[in-house]
């Protein structure tokens, strides 16, 4: 019986001062194991060599997101995983701090495989150029706030009655194809 002793490569992209054991850390700053710009394309990995990727509230410091986006897509296996955590939309941080370029929401994946439908036909039409799916997608509390997870009547009306109470957002897709 043959088994495959290798270590799934896992990216931490644009990790800054949050370095993850078992990860690559990968930043411009900082101490990371690679050093790298992600406005700088194309990443120094191979087409289909990475089974994971993690992007924590990276994509908003970006001011072309999308084309990173899409080269997490060139470099992740068939199969592999992107995480992308970003602030809210409702969120006063999402625009007011002085390095975010971008707001994201569900909308933004507008045309990805699994990604929320309307009537943007540019955006369907461009989305056999990037071969993910959206897996899953949730807003939530920023980690500052996770005690009140405890007190759900309390979190919901934090969310519902007080301006700029602090939303994040998950995207979770997986790289289809062969």
């Amino acid at each position: 019986m043959e088994t495959n002793d290798r270590k799934p490569v896992r990216l931490n992209l644009g990790c800054g001062e949050s370095l993850q054991p078992d990860w690559i850390n990968v930043d411009l700053y900082g101490k990371p194991d690679i050093v790298c710009d992600l406005q700088v394309f194309p990443y120094p990995w191979d087409d289909n060599s990475v089974d994971e990727i993690m992007m924590h509230h990276v994509l908003e410091h970006l001011p072309n997101w999308w084309d990173a986006f899409v080269e997490c897509s060139r470099i992740l296996k068939p199969g592999g995983q992107l995480h992308i955590h970003v602030p809210d939309e409702s969120s006063t941080s999402a625009l007011t701090y002085r390095d975010h370029h971008h707001v994201f929401s569900v909308w933004s994946f507008h045309g990805i495989h699994g990604g929320p439908g309307g009537a943007n036909s540019w955006a369907v039409e461009t989305e056999d150029t990037v071969p993910l799916a959206m897996s899953s997608y949730r807003r939530i509390p920023f980690t500052k706030y996770n005690w009140m997870h405890r007190l759900p009547w309390l979190l919901q009306f934090c969310a519902d009655h007080m301006r700029g109470f602090i939303w994040g957002q998950e995207f979770h897709f997986r790289k289809i194809g062969e």
